[in-house]
């Protein structure tokens, strides 16, 4: 008998997109066999060998039938189907020693290969707080969605451009405070609070199997897609234990995985109920890969100051108020607050900027006055140009994904370092 020993594909999964793939049947010259290929979705569905394509009827087009080895083995290519939610394929080789043929292994008569065809996944760029989500309207608004074969190398980017959020929905919108250069008079987002890859994290909701008191092995209905290193920032009903100031928060975090038992080891311990929803997050480039399988690089990513919707400050561009009542002295009448913060300065025709003098050293949340340093002369209608405030900001960057994901995956850039908010006093 004649031994067909083998069945050999070019890749082991395949992209969602429509590809061709190459196989290769090993055996002995002479050794024959017929081949069958399957697709495992419901309803079943076979090759067509002539029409290159998986057909629900069965005709004798749907076989490649009583192929001889050649040389120590037969090549072959097939068309693979576009699949947005991905497909199994099962390639069977029958051998039959009517031919003076057979199969090397259990079976005699049947070699098979199986192979997996990744459902599309979605990428998207988004942001986060763990501060009041009144002060920043626009938080939280997916962009940039690309979508790709899960699992897949690419250099697919999702480019980020004015991403806006705004001070404007709490009632006061003092908006945020940034540094200033008073030699230049100019104001921004410092260098060392500008977007860095650990700023960037995903997000895994859970569910706990079980309560736990003052305990650090929590058991999860599933730990799929947890890595060590991940942070615990949320339980149901419950609370997470912090360090740190916001922004620069230190979260407990995920020190063990059992998978078997489906329990996570908490760096510190806490409380929880059953069935109750957990998130996690992984922090940074590679916990992100750790996590999701996918493979991210956060490009030239900025926060810039913006003193009206649309309008992106120039460095001599500053914010506007007006004066509502002339005055001599400390407190000044404004129309209102927008985007004015305590530690901001003032400038104007009238307004002495010696000796930190035009400071603002309070805003009055119950009416309009702001309180400077020192005495300044002021009339009714002047306009005042601010610096070290606004009530927007705009974030641009890109992010290459050099690996798509193995899940759809939300990227949040968590804004609670670089984004101050501005202060009554």
């Amino acid at each position: 008998m004649k031994k067909v020993t083998g069945i050999s594909l070019q890749q082991q999964v395949l992209k969602s997109s429509t590809q061709f793939l190459r196989y290769r049947v090993n055996g002995e010259k002479g050794a024959i066999f017929s081949l069958q290929i399957k697709d495992s979705s419901s309803p079943n569905k076979f090759y067509n060998f002539v029409t290159d394509t998986f057909t629900n009827t069965f005709t004798s087009e749907n076989t490649l039938q009583n192929i001889v080895i050649d040389s120590g083995s037969f090549e072959g290519r097939v068309k693979i189907p576009a699949a947005s939610g991905g497909a199994e394929y099962r390639f069977l080789v029958l051998v039959d020693p009517f031919f003076n043929s057979q199969a090397t292994g259990q079976n005699s008569f049947l070699l098979t290969k199986d192979i997996t065809q990744e459902a599309d996944v979605t990428v998207r760029f988004s942001t986060a707080s763990d501060q009041a989500a009144a002060n920043f309207e626009g938080l939280g608004v997916n962009v940039g969605s690309v979508s790709g074969s899960a699992n897949q190398t690419a250099k697919s980017q999702i480019t980020v451009t004015d991403y806006g959020l705004a001070d404007a929905a709490d009632g006061l919108s003092l908006g945020y405070k940034f540094e200033i250069d008073l030699d230049r008079r100019t104001h921004k987002v410092a260098d060392s609070l500008q977007p860095i890859d650990s700023d960037f994290f995903t997000s895994q909701s859970k569910t706990t199997s079980g309560s736990g008191s003052s305990a650090t092995a929590m058991v999860l209905t599933n730990v799929d897609n947890l890595a060590i290193g991940m942070s615990l920032v949320s339980i149901t009903s419950s609370t997470v234990t912090t360090s740190g100031s916001l922004g620069v928060l230190t979260f407990p975090t995920i020190t063990a995985i059992d998978t078997d038992t489906k329990t996570v080891t908490l760096s510190s311990a806490h409380s929880w109920a059953d069935n109750k929803a957990v998130v996690f997050r992984a922090y940074g480039a590679e916990l992100i890969a750790d996590s999701t399988g996918g493979v991210f690089e956060f490009n030239n990513f900025n926060i810039k100051p913006v003193n009206v919707s649309g309008v992106a400050i120039a460095p001599d561009n500053f914010g506007t108020i007006k004066v509502s009542a002339s005055s001599t002295g400390t407190s000044i009448a404004i129309d209102n607050i927008r985007g004015v913060s305590a530690g901001s300065r003032i400038f104007g025709s009238s307004i002495d900027t010696s000796s930190n003098k035009n400071l603002i050293t309070a805003v009055h949340a119950s009416g309009t006055p702001i309180t400077v340093n020192n005495n300044q002369i002021v009339r009714d209608n002047m306009d005042l140009t601010v610096l070290g405030s606004s009530s927007y900001v705009f974030i641009n960057g890109s992010i290459t994904i050099l690996t798509f994901p193995s899940i759809s995956t939300d990227i949040f850039y968590d804004i609670d370092r670089a984004v101050v908010l501005a202060t009554l006093s």
